[in-house]
């Protein structure tokens, strides 16, 4: 197997537990586990972080940009709805 499908193998992986951090962060905000709620938000932004190394290095290695594109899309029509501090105060 080659490193470019050991990535997306990784990154699919990645977007996965990103979906589940936002989801259990979402859950602890309903119950009022402001704890809970700032560790599942914590994260997820460093699942968000992995992320954007994974594909950049993708990016690098196949010269194929459309990756990022989408990518980059994709964030900007879901980031007005993502906000991981929401509600989360100490």
């Amino acid at each position: 197997m080659g490193t470019l499908s050991l990535l997306q193998e990784v990154l699919d992986q990645k977007e996965q537990a990103l979906i589940q951090y936002v989801r259990y962060m979402r859950i602890s905000q309903d119950s009022g586990n402001q704890e809970s709620a700032l560790l599942f938000a914590n994260l997820a932004k460093a699942e968000e972080k992995h992320i954007a190394v994974i594909r950049n290095q993708m990016i690098n290695m196949s010269g194929n940009d459309d990756l990022l594109n989408k990518y980059q899309r994709l964030n900007e029509s879901n980031s007005p709805h993502l906000t991981y501090s929401a509600g989360l105060e100490h």
